[in-house]
C-alpha cells in the first residue's frame, strides 16, 4: 500500500498544479492555454482515479489526503461552471457581432407569393 499511497500523493499534487494552470488560463482569457490546461487536467485526473481505484479501500488514506481530494473535486466543479459561463458570454458576443445569415432557399423568386395567392383563391 505505501507505493499506492505515494503514487496517489504524487498524482494528487499533479492534479492540483494542473488546476492552478486552468485558473491562470481562465484569468488570462487565453483559449489556447485554457484548452491545453483543461486537457492536462483530464489526463492527470484519469491517472489519479486509476491509482485510487487500485487502492484496497478509501480508509487507506488519512483525513488530510481525503480533504485534498474533496477540494480538488470542488475546484473541478467550479472551473467547469466558469468555463460554461465564459462560453455563453463568448457566444453572445459573437452573436451580437455577426448577424445571422438569411436562410438559403432554392425556390423560384416570387413562387412563395404565387403559392399564397393560389391558396387564398381556393
Amino acid at each position: 500500500m505505501p507505493d499506492t499511497r505515494q503514487s496517489a500523493e504524487a498524482l494528487l499534487s499533479d492534479v492540483e498544479r494542473q488546476l492552478d494552470a486552468v485558473d491562470v488560463a481562465l484569468l488570462e482569457s487565453n483559449p489556447a492555454n485554457l484548452g491545453d490546461a483543461s486537457a492536462g487536467v483530464r489526463r492527470i485526473a484519469v491517472a489519479f482515479v486509476e491509482v485510487l481505484e487500485s487502492a484496497l479501500s478509501a480508509e487507506a488514506f488519512d483525513p488530510f489526503f481525503r480533504s485534498r481530494v474533496e477540494a480538488v473535486t470542488r475546484r473541478l466543479a467550479m472551473q467547469r461552471e466558469n468555463i460554461a459561463r465564459r462560453n455563453v458570454v463568448v457566444e453572445r458576443a459573437l452573436a451580437s457581432l455577426m448577424r445571422p445569415m438569411p436562410a438559403v432557399t432554392y425556390a423560384i423568386p416570387g413562387a412563395r407569393a404565387l403559392a399564397a395567392a393560389h391558396a387564398h383563391a381556393h
